[in-house]
């Protein structure tokens, strides 16, 4: 790889988070964003200066959030019921109700991340649900957010991707409270 000496210390950092991560019993740890991207191909016009992580775990790894491991490090961390939160309301609200319940955390939170969980859940086919691309200074980011590696929980990450796409509706709702269906068993 061309700019191995750029990326060496970002893929450095994410084995150092990996091991720091561990006793923070994850379900899942995700890497996005640009680093992602240029690991798979399509580096976009620039080079990563960051790693963008998303880890899912019930104990927020404050510890790992402040540490200091050479590089720019963007950790969003998320309780299990949180994601499977998300995920429920991509497979049952009828759209216009889940895409409003995802940019209205962007205007809360200042930040995206909930919409770009949910285009990692349904990936590429995530502007066939409706999720359009995020605008940064009025011009339209043409970066495609779906693309991530998982890096701890594989399995899991799956199942839930698997879970949300899974699309029911708002009326099979009750039908799969009738028949215990409803809830993600991961």
């Amino acid at each position: 790889m061309e700019n191995e000496h750029h990326l060496t210390p970002m893929l450095s950092a994410i084995e150092r988070i990996k091991a720091d991560l561990i006793d923070y019993h994850p379900k899942a740890l995700l890497l996005f964003g640009s680093l992602a991207r240029c690991l798979a191909g399509n580096p976009g016009d620039h080079l990563p200066n960051d790693v963008d992580l998303l880890v899912v775990t019930n104990n927020t790894p404050f510890l790992v959030m402040k540490t200091d491991y050479g590089c720019a490090v963007e950790l969003h961390s998320f309780p299990v019921n949180r994601i499977v939160g998300i995920a429920r309301s991509l497979r049952y609200d009828s759209r216009p109700v889940a895409l409003s319940k995802l940019y209205s955390r962007v205007l809360v939170k200042e930040h995206a991340i909930d919409v770009i969980a949910a285009a990692m859940m349904l990936g590429s086919a995530y502007g066939d649900f409706g999720i359009e691309q995020i605008e940064i200074n009025g011009i339209t980011d043409t970066r495609d957010y779906s693309i991530k590696r998982v890096l701890m929980g594989e399995a899991w990450w799956q199942r839930l991707c698997h879970y949300a796409s899974e699309r029911r509706g708002p009326l099979m709702r009750f039908t799969d409270k009738i028949v215990r269906n409803y809830d993600f068993e991961g």
